[in-house]
């Protein structure tokens, strides 16, 4: 196997491993103490920061929303079909609905924890259950994956580290807005980060989208 796909199953294996013990301590009510402490620390800081912070986090929020996530996703989509990288477009497009559906529809039904209450809600939320959380799992996804192809098309070393340093501070950002606005516990966030990571790399294995460089030529 080619060794960045053999780092990819790693990467994916070790994720997925972590996410079902981080799952299984919050499911077991392990983490609360940890959680509790931590969402009523950041909301301290929450409440002597300024009103421009607020509104930042409520921005970093919004970029993992289903719209603005879908539209950076298909936009990319429409580049690489352009490019002709239809297998890495297929990539994209797969973890995007996959993740969506494995985090809503299977895990949040199975888990069914309830969203922190020990907090005012700095922004609305729907009904649905609290862990893992979505925008983490569903922004460390999908934005992870569109990091992966892109470092294929943009290979040389800064590119790809500038490249890796944006969606990591975003993905980040994501799921600490989620944690400071009191919507998610902390470890709703990381194990809705380690569920993204681990699907996003366990279908780069599955498909390789890697080889896009390859037929760009």
């Amino acid at each position: 196997m080619d060794p960045v796909l053999t780092r990819l199953r790693r990467i994916s294996l070790v994720c997925a491993g972590l996410a079902v013990v981080v799952i299984a301590l919050a499911w077991g009510g392990l983490t609360q103490p940890l959680d509790s402490w931590a969402i009523l620390g950041l909301r301290g800081w929450a409440d002597r920061g300024t009103p421009m912070l607020a509104d930042a986090m409520r921005a970093l929020s919004w970029m993992g929303n289903a719209w603005p996530r879908s539209l950076i996703a298909l936009a990319f989509i429409l580049f690489l079909l352009v490019r002709k990288l239809q297998r890495a477009a297929s990539y994209i497009l797969y973890t995007a609905l996959g993740i969506a559906a494995l985090n809503s529809w299977v895990l949040k039904a199975i888990v069914t924890r309830a969203r922190p209450d020990i907090v005012p809600r700095l922004v609305e939320v729907d009904s649905s259950w609290s862990l893992p959380s979505g925008h983490a799992a569903n922004s460390a996804a999908v934005y992870g994956a569109i990091a992966l192809v892109a470092t294929v098309i943009w290979w040389r070393r800064r590119q790809r580290r500038t490249i890796w340093a944006v969606a990591g501070l975003l993905v980040f950002g994501i799921g600490l807005s989620r944690v400071w606005l009191g919507v998610h516990w902390p470890s709703d966030v990381i194990a809705g980060w380690l569920v993204g990571a681990a699907w996003a790399t366990g279908l780069a294995v599955l498909l390789k989208p890697v080889r896009a460089r390859v037929a760009a030529g």
